[in-house]
């Protein structure tokens, strides 16, 4: 299901919010959105990937992906932020192109003052958007705050490796500087022609147009920049782009195959299984609205336990640093 983002009218696309969770039912939006664990553990399942997070934890799902939140224990208290990536995209060029991954199957990475500069952010939109204050100056710095914010995200999380381990892949960040800063864009280009042309009969020498470069060259810098083949990441695309398509409409499974670029149900079910361990079929029903496992049970957090754990959070970071 699609949930849309309440903005403050006037004000630039952005919301914040705390609350507690027990459960929030498979959705997207057309927004970026950062997830801050304030308090408790959450599972975080956004397409194919399952995460658990812990206190502390700072995750970033990409605008149109399906995802899910469970607490594991009780009630978790999570703060949220959303941000409409097409507004943004005037001041970030490259973020309408930009597929931001996550920490969690990272290797030897020091990402301690990455994360507390994300939720410096997510504490400091919060409290401008939950001021009171409505007039332009605010609206300014809003917006100055969340495009300083889009940019740590991009320089924390934007470069997205898949690697394959006990028979399922996996992504992780690479900061291992295989990459120029120039080729890292490069990447996120392709990667994003392939996902928003894949429903098409989109050929290898079509993509590597885009960037004037040989199919042989494209296909090599694909497997060695982003883990995957080619194909790998067209069948991926495909099957993240039916995720939406099996939740928000009736369509049956040969339509869907069809529409995300499949050329059989047999090869959609095939490619789907592969990446989610399930069925098509299965995935629909599991995460459909009316199941019981799939309600959102979400209630508003007090302002003085919102306060309370985010002074909790200033202390532990500084205690942490000293």
């Amino acid at each position: 299901m699609r949930k849309e983002i309440a903005y403050r009218p006037g004000a630039p696309p952005v919301s914040a919010s705390v609350s507690n969770v027990d459960n929030v039912g498979c959705h997207w939006h057309d927004a970026l959105e950062v997830i801050w664990v304030l308090s408790g553990e959450v599972a975080m399942k956004e397409s194919n990937l399952l995460c658990h997070l812990k206190q502390g934890d700072v995750y970033v799902v990409n605008y149109n992906e399906t995802h899910r939140i469970t607490a594991d224990n009780g009630t978790a208290v999570i703060a949220s932020v959303h941000m409409d990536h097409h507004f943004f995209s005037k001041h970030i060029p490259n973020l309408m192109e930009t597929s931001f991954t996550h920490y969690f199957f990272s290797k030897n990475l020091d990402l301690d003052d990455d994360l507390i500069a994300c939720r410096g952010f997510v504490r400091e939109l919060y409290g401008l958007l939950h001021s009171g204050g409505a007039d332009e100056g605010d609206h300014s710095r809003i917006e100055a705050v969340a495009k300083s914010f889009l940019l740590q995200l991009i320089d924390t999380f934007q470069y997205v490796y898949y690697e394959k381990h006990d028979g399922a892949y996996h992504d992780f960040i690479d900061r291992s500087n295989k990459l120029s800063h120039e080729q890292i864009k490069r990447l996120h280009r392709l990667t994003h022609y392939i996902y928003t042309h894949c429903h098409d009969k989109l050929t290898l020498d079509e993509v590597a147009g885009t960037e004037y470069y040989s199919r042989f060259y494209v296909s090599h810098f694909i497997r060695k920049a982003y883990g995957l083949s080619y194909q790998e990441t067209v069948c991926l695309s495909r099957v993240m782009n039916s995720e939406r398509l099996l939740l928000g409409t009736d369509h049956n499974m040969d339509s869907i195959a069809a529409i995300v670029g499949f050329s059989t149900r047999n090869q959609y079910c095939r490619q789907f299984k592969k990446w989610h361990g399930m069925s098509p079929s299965q995935y629909r029903k599991e995460n459909a609205p009316e199941s019981p496992k799939n309600m959102d049970i979400v209630s508003d957090c007090d302002e003085t336990r919102i306060e309370a754990l985010f002074s909790a959070a200033e202390l532990l970071q500084n205690a942490q640093n000293c």
